[in-house]
């Protein structure tokens, strides 16, 4: 039973000593003036898109709308109105994984912080525009 005891505390040290070096990390890498503007700007991207969701959400008058549109084709993508909320989760979990991945990698090369933040960027500037055409696509 001492052994078990003994492996618990262990274990719990580890956590603690990790959350430590996370918590030293981020401090670290927030330090940065760019970092905190790129963030600034991502979570202000992010946050548009949620309340853009929101609103093609709520005034949607019936339960099925046009999630995809091709011009060649016309409508392909028929669903769900709340299945809109999945364009800004997708952009929310970008800007989480590029920002683990940084807190990683982030020593070796300042270049690579630019490159994964400026992607992030990117990719929620797509998304708020396919968020964008949705609207259109169901409301004009």
């Amino acid at each position: 039973m001492a052994t078990l005891s003994h492996e618990i505390h262990k274990i719990l040290d580890y956590l603690y000593l990790g959350r430590e070096k996370l918590v030293q990390a981020v401090l670290y890498l927030i330090g940065f003036m760019y970092v905190r503007m790129y963030l600034l700007f991502l979570f202000a991207l992010n946050i548009a898109n949620w309340l853009l969701a929101f609103y093609v959400n709520n005034n949607v008058s019936q339960n099925l709308v046009v999630l995809h549109y091709n011009v060649n084709l016309g409508v392909n993508l028929i669903g769900n109105a709340r299945d809109i909320y999945i364009i800004p989760t997708l952009g929310l979990a970008f800007i989480i994984i590029n920002f683990l991945l940084l807190l990683n990698i982030f020593r070796k090369n300042k270049f690579l912080i630019h490159l994964l933040l400026g992607f992030s960027l990117l990719i929620n500037l797509f998304l708020i525009a396919a968020t964008l055409t949705i609207y259109l696509v169901n409301f004009r």
